[in-house]
């Protein structure tokens, strides 16, 4: 086995990443970034991949992927289509579609919150999923209107309570 203790950019450990997986390991990677949020937060928590053998994956999975870009992602699948997978992270409203077969790398088996390991078979687990994703609509109209609501308060502070002030008066 493997252990780095160190950070280091994912471009640069993904041919041992994809090594372990192509021959049924394991690989434990600590989170970075926060579009998983709340399930995990980075830096702190942290997740366990699987080979997804091939096997077309299932709503609520999380694969990690590679976007025609070359950046690796890890989100949620809330949607499976017969052209591909509709995938977004839990802490975003903007899905991505269609997320090719071909594309995905690994499948979250599990999950430390926490210190605290929760597979993704649990059953609390499974619920969690279904209500947040049951929940995305909601939580799509509440983010914009909270960026709606941010944007006006930054203009009345820019412009002034009564519009934009003259400076040449």
């Amino acid at each position: 086995m493997i252990c780095l203790n160190k950070r280091v950019s994912i471009k640069e450990i993904m041919p041992l990443i994809m090594e372990a997986l192509q021959s049924g390991g394991e690989v434990i990677l600590t989170i970075t970034g926060n579009s998983m949020f709340p399930m995990l937060h980075h830096g702190r928590d942290k997740v366990c991949l699987i080979n997804p053998s091939g096997k077309p994956l299932k709503k609520y999975d999380i694969p990690l992927y590679k976007r025609c870009d070359g950046t690796y992602i890890l989100h949620r699948i809330i949607a499976v289509k017969k052209d591909g997978y509709v995938i977004a992270g839990d802490n975003q409203y903007v899905k991505e579609y269609p997320v090719l077969p071909h594309q995905i790398l690994g499948v979250v088996k599990g999950f430390w919150y926490k210190d605290k390991y929760i597979s993704c078979d649990n059953f609390f687990y499974r619920l969690y999923c279904k209500l947040w994703v049951f929940g995305y609509p909601i939580r799509q109209t509440l983010v914009r209107a909270r960026q709606h609501l941010r944007v006006r308060k930054y203009s009345k502070i820019l412009h002034g309570r009564r519009g934009c002030m003259d400076i040449d008066k």
